[in-house]
């Protein structure tokens, strides 16, 4: 019984311990600026006698140590990856972060500052990126897609070209319907309602409220001779009382 006690008592003291190693760490971190962290300053003295891994190793456990929120670590791995490693991309990668986290700190002049050398060293690492070998592989590749639809689009233009000119040079076959309409053009048609008569003929273009008497005091100052007008028309007027507005009469 008093085995069983002792060995309860041994647990919970076991977990305590536990527990207050874990608070005591996470603490440290709290209270513990980036830069003064013991990683970070082991990182800074490899850095400082040219052991770029070392040191991007240590900044990279830094940064894995306080879950991304160690603004100094990631400018610094930036700058190994940009000047020693010819990594633009994880050079960009940790300038971005840095941004993002600095970003929330309260606004200041050095702050500012800091920010802007920030972006200025993204936009280097752009511009190398221009002049990586893959970069000017896929240049060679575009000019030469360019180039090549170049010489396709001339040769579809000549092809239209040629295409245009046999075109017009076919022999023009169908001349019959056009000599028909020119001799049919010749005949005198007789006048009819709603078409004007043959040209050289003398016409008069009915009105709304005239009469044959009305119409033949006009053009001839005589209303008698309204039956003249009749018999000249007697092809498409039949009677005085199918006179209608718009018709063309042949004025003998």
């Amino acid at each position: 019984m008093i085995r069983r006690s002792y060995a309860s008592k041994l647990i919970f003291a076991l977990i305590g311990t536990f527990v207050i190693a874990g608070c005591s760490d996470r603490m440290s971190l709290d209270v513990l600026s980036e830069t003064e962290d013991p990683v970070y300053r082991r990182a800074k003295d490899l850095l400082s006698r040219n052991l770029y891994n070392e040191a991007l190793s240590q900044f990279t456990k830094i940064i894995s140590k306080r879950s991304g929120n160690a603004p100094e670590s990631h400018l610094e791995a930036g700058l190994i990856h940009l000047d020693h490693m010819d990594d633009q991309y994880s050079a960009i990668y940790h300038f971005k972060h840095y941004l993002v986290i600095k970003s929330r700190d309260p606004d200041s002049s050095e702050r500012s500052a800091g920010m802007a050398r920030v972006e200025d060293l993204i936009k280097t690492a752009k511009k190398d990126l221009l002049t990586t070998e893959d970069a000017k592989n896929y240049r060679l590749k575009l000019l030469d897609t360019i180039e090549q639809l170049r010489r396709e689009n001339e040769t579809l233009k000549s092809r239209l070209a040629e295409t245009r000119n046999s075109t017009l040079k076919m022999p023009q076959t169908r001349q019959e319907p056009e000599r028909i309409e020119s001799v049919a053009s010749n005949r005198q048609l007789p006048a009819r309602p709603g078409n004007p008569p043959v040209a050289g003929t003398r016409t008069y273009v009915v009105k709304e409220g005239d009469s044959l008497y009305k119409i033949s005091s006009e053009v001839y100052g005589n209303g008698g001779r309204w039956m003249e007008i009749l018999e000249a028309n007697s092809s498409v007027l039949p009677s005085e009382r199918q006179l209608q507005p718009g018709m063309f009469l042949v004025i003998p």
